[in-house]
């Protein structure tokens, strides 16, 4: 009830409150959760909601980001502060890394890969000179690098070898800064707290349009699965969809539906939202969407962290990849 009652008053300041009072008077508490719970749903309500921050890189529940955006064309690294809503550029800066034509399929193409990465952890301890003070290590391949075939690991931000010497100018996949840099940004920046976008040319930004569609569609699929519309949160799902564990949308479905006509009642919340864009060599518009999930139904319970990988098809995005 005290979760629900401050959702109401951070919905207020959207709304008209008067309509929520009135709707509380004539139906209960009951009805104003439902209504909150369709205006999830709303793309309108989602532009709403980020008209005043900015969305050039992505949205951030969180107030504090670093956004670390390469560009293999011109060797760069760009660094910017999400801060409150606010995008603060942070200088750019010249990068060795692998080979910057095309992406990372194989393990041994000493390729960069394409598309958005979270930073896994800081290695400093026993690190190896060659890679200098620091390094901050990816979690390519990800999820839907997986669902693509694609192999390799070991993809790394890190420094120069601390005896000033670099002979080879091909870092097999990594990304190698200057080591004042990288002293500094493992200072600033805590490994949870860094997006990583990397692409072929340019830089790839979101569209606040596509930001709000996302998060729509993120609250009909979480509306879907607690209320079990079997069908409606099916078609939220690529006819490629395929889990990063192998499991093809066929089995996926099967699935599904056998839980689904369960009918369980479920307690479905969403928090701490990060909806950045995917960069990638295929000329699709994408994203990556991480959540915190807490689940709560007759026979289970859990809370973890959910991954979604949404491509745009044919006007609307759908869900290609998730875990």
């Amino acid at each position: 009830m005290k979760r629900l009652l401050c959702a109401c008053a951070l919905f207020s300041t959207l709304l008209n409150a008067n309509e929520l009072v009135d709707l509380y008077l004539e139906s209960g508490i009951g009805a104003v959760e439902e209504r909150i719970g369709t205006l999830l749903t709303e793309k309108d309500y989602w532009l709403k909601k980020m008209e005043p921050i900015n969305t050039r890189f992505g949205y951030f529940q969180d107030s504090r980001k670093f956004l670390f955006v390469v560009d293999k064309s011109k060797a760069s690294l760009s660094i910017y502060k999400y801060e409150g809503g606010t995008v603060i550029p942070d200088g750019e800066y010249s990068v060795v890394m692998g080979d910057s034509k095309g992406d990372k399929f194989r393990e041994g193409d000493k390729k960069t890969p394409v598309g958005s990465y979270r930073i896994l952890s800081l290695l400093s301890k026993g690190l190896d000179p060659y890679y200098g003070p620091y390094a901050f290590t990816t979690n390519y391949p990800n999820d839907l690098d997986r669902k693509l075939g694609k192999t390799g690991h070991g993809i790394w931000l890190h420094g120069m070898p601390l005896n000033g010497a670099r002979d080879d100018e091909n870092t097999k996949g990594c990304i190698a800064v200057d080591n004042d840099l990288i002293t500094r940004l493992q200072a600033e920046a805590k490994p949870e707290n860094i997006v990583l976008m990397i692409n072929e040319s340019g830089v790839v930004e979101a569209e606040k349009g596509d930001l709000a569609e996302i998060m729509a569609l993120l609250y009909q699929w979480r509306h879907d699965w607690k209320e079990s519309n079997i069908e409606s949160y099916l078609s939220l799902y690529s006819a490629d969809f395929k889990r990063s564990n192998g499991l093809s949308r066929a089995e996926f479905e099967r699935g599904k539906r056998a839980i689904f006509a369960k009918k369980y009642k479920k307690v479905i919340l969403f928090s701490n939202f990060e909806v950045v864009p995917y960069p990638n060599s295929f000329g699709d518009i994408m994203y990556r969407a991480r959540l915190w999930q807490d689940y709560t139904a007759e026979q289970h319970k859990s809370s973890k962290t959910k991954e979604l990988y949404l491509r745009k098809e044919n006007g609307r995005f759908l869900i290609v990849s998730e875990n």
